[in-house]
């Protein structure tokens, strides 16, 4: 039956062409929260970069640093990395100000800790081999941790610290046993806890969440007994043996597939259930497109999309690798990482998460008569509508349907011979996606296949062409003001600015200096007509509506005033909590703002028992609601 759907909704795309999005102001689904600000991996290039970053007045998602591998590898002994650390924590602090959580990296074994000599290069670009291994002495490395992550928490009051064990393991990071690398993580852990009980733990960072140090996992749909094998599901299985459990888990993902995050989730969700433990808090600590991607259209268009599909699973975190390009260039865009170039343009992928950053307030229920990704909020009397209209290579869009919505894998695809997976050739599959190969059995695979067929037309009909819409609010009448940001080939698009000068004969740095002296969104003006308006949007384009309209305030009654109970208030043991909608995330915080324990409340009730902490002043801070209360415990 959902094949069935799907078929009618694609084949009613290339029949009618337009596609009109209903938005419901009256209909509130969830509150934004922190869902659309965009996480980072900062490790800033430059001066202009750093004080960019600083300045900009985002309140991150989560922040990344991988300062702590700075101050080991600059450094040759314990005492200059605490200096080196001591130098840059007014930074620090600014950074854990600006974020819901700091997350620090313990990477990269310093040549003065290392159990190597080992001087040759490894697989880890700016990495040695000697980077890769145990430690020496594990009461020094044990010293170094417990000394730094005190020093964070303690010393410059970062309460916000998330501590994560290595990164990429499974990618040449690490080149020990995986039993060196499971040692190396209790040592790590239990030392970060001497250090500070309170803060979280956890990892293990891998470059796709199914892989394992020395494993490389079949492409697409992960099942649980392949999942098992990886480094986070024997990571899982070892730290429930440990009794010492992941405070969160972390993996990347860089690969066009949204659908990787919502595998992984699935399986450690049942694996966690397997082990009789908690399932931990889930990032993904670095996420972008693959290099190819990286500043082509597509890469700005995935970013929203990203962002849209994220929003809707239980991950809390993700960080965008990263904010600035790692290389300079004589060609400032270079498929490098950044959302900035190394001269600090603002790259059109960061523009549209910039977009996504204006979203506020509550999310509005909407439905599309067409196939497409966007999201709709309501603030005050500013409702905002955010499109991206992903369009990627019509077998991309098939191939990644086939796997997910299926649950298949690449391997099952080579044994059946629709593909070859040791020349990478796809023509064969290519050919049934395009018509020109009929397939007429009714196995599984081929019967997966087919049902494959309509998303490849779907996504080659959109691919090359502009795309009409319609945004229809019911209830509204006459006429209401609003701002349209675009991003597309030439608006909001610094590439094609800075393409544009050169060809006008400036010089790179003359280029650079011309787009950096005013990098603000560009908007104009437009007039929603009896609640609707009509638009079009290049392939790969993205498009922010925000109109403003005075009578929604009365009907947002939700979004204007939550309500929300706590008490009784001053209490001696259990404290109660009521709130007319689902209460989220709830964090018990310290009169200093170190936070004590945190919850996820799906429902509109929730009580905690406070006897067990000390009498004194603490505060009940609902992250989704945005609300905090003082709270007096006798």
């Amino acid at each position: 039956m959902k094949s069935t759907l799907l078929i009618l909704l694609i084949l009613t795309t290339i029949s009618f062409g337009q596609t009109t999005l209903n938005v419901y102001p009256d209909s509130l689904e969830s509150n934004v929260g922190l869902k659309y600000t965009p996480g980072v991996f900062y490790v800033p290039k430059t001066a202009e970069a750093q004080a960019d970053f600083l300045g900009n007045g985002i309140h991150q998602n989560a922040i990344r640093t991988h300062i702590i591998e700075s101050a080991l590898n600059n450094t040759t002994n314990l005492i200059d990395c605490i200096a080196f650390l001591d130098g840059v924590s007014t930074i620090l602090q600014d950074l854990s100000n600006k974020t819901e959580k700091l997350v620090f990296i313990f990477e990269k074994m310093p040549a003065w800790l290392s159990s190597s000599t080992d001087g040759s290069p490894a697989q880890t670009p700016g990495w040695y081999v000697l980077n890769t291994k145990p430690p020496a002495n594990y009461a020094d490395w044990n010293n170094m941790v417990t000394t730094i992550t005190n020093r964070i928490v303690n010393t410059y009051g970062i309460n916000n610290a998330y501590f994560e064990i290595w990164n990429e393991p499974d990618l040449g990071s690490w080149t020990g046993t995986q039993a060196e690398f499971f040692e190396l993580y209790q040592h790590t852990y239990d030392a970060i806890k001497s250090g500070s009980a309170a803060n979280p733990v956890g990892g293990p960072a891998t470059n796709h969440w199914a892989k394992n140090i020395s494993y490389q996992q079949p492409y697409g749909y992960i099942n649980n007994s392949i999942g098992d094998l990886s480094l986070i599901g024997e990571l899982l299985d070892s730290t429930a043996a440990w009794n010492k459990p992941l405070d969160f888990v972390s993996w990347h993902n860089f690969h066009i597939q949204h659908e990787t995050n919502k595998n992984a989730i699935a399986y450690i969700a049942q694996k966690c259930a397997s082990l009789g433990v908690s399932t931990p808090e889930l990032m993904v600590s670095e996420w972008n497109t693959p290099s190819q991607v990286r500043e082509t259209p597509l890469q700005r268009s995935y970013f929203i999309k990203s962002q849209i599909e994220t929003a809707k699973t239980s991950l809390e975190s993700n960080m965008v690798a990263a904010w600035q390009d790692f290389e300079q260039s004589t060609n400032e865009f270079h498929n490098d990482y950044g959302m900035l170039s190394y001269g600090s343009i603002h790259k059109p992928a960061y523009k549209v998460m910039l977009l996504s950053n204006k979203l506020n307030g509550s999310i509005l229920a909407t439905n599309s008569s067409i196939q497409s990704d966007r999201v709709a909020t309501l603030s005050s009397d500013t409702l905002s509508v955010l499109i991206t209209n992903y369009a990627p290579p019509a077998f991309i869009g098939a191939f990644d349907y086939l796997f997910f919505e299926h649950q298949l894998n690449s391997d099952q695809l080579d044994a059946a011979g629709y593909i070859d997976m040791s020349t990478g050739n796809v023509t064969h599959l290519d050919s049934i996606f395009q018509g020109l190969i009929t397939i007429s059995s009714t196995d599984a695979i081929s019967t997966a296949i087919n049902n494959s067929i309509p998303i490849y037309t779907h996504y080659q009909s959109i691919e090359t062409s502009d795309r009409d819409f319609i945004i229809t609010i019911p209830g509204i009448s006459g006429t209401h003001s609003g701002l349209s940001y675009v991003v597309d080939s030439k608006e909001n698009n610094t590439h094609f600015t800075y393409d544009s000068l050169l060809v006008q004969g400036l010089t790179q740095n003359d280029a650079i200096a011309n787009i950096t002296a005013d990098q603000s969104l560009e908007s104009s003006a437009i007039t929603l007509n009896n609640g609707q308006i009509s638009f079009s949007m290049e392939p790969n384009s993205v498009r922010l509506f925000q109109f403003i309209i005075p009578e929604l305030v009365s009907i947002n009654e939700l979004e204007k005033e939550i309500l929300l109970d706590v008490y009784p208030n001053p209490v001696s043991k259990e404290l109660a909590v009521k709130s007319d909608q689902p209460i989220g995330k709830v964090q018990l915080l310290s009169v200093t703002g170190e936070k004590l324990n945190q919850v996820e409340v799906d429902e509109t009730n929730y009580s905690t028992d406070m006897s067990t902490f000390p009498s004194g002043i603490y505060y009940l801070h609902f992250v989704d609601l945005n609300k905090t209360v003082k709270v007096v415990h006798l």
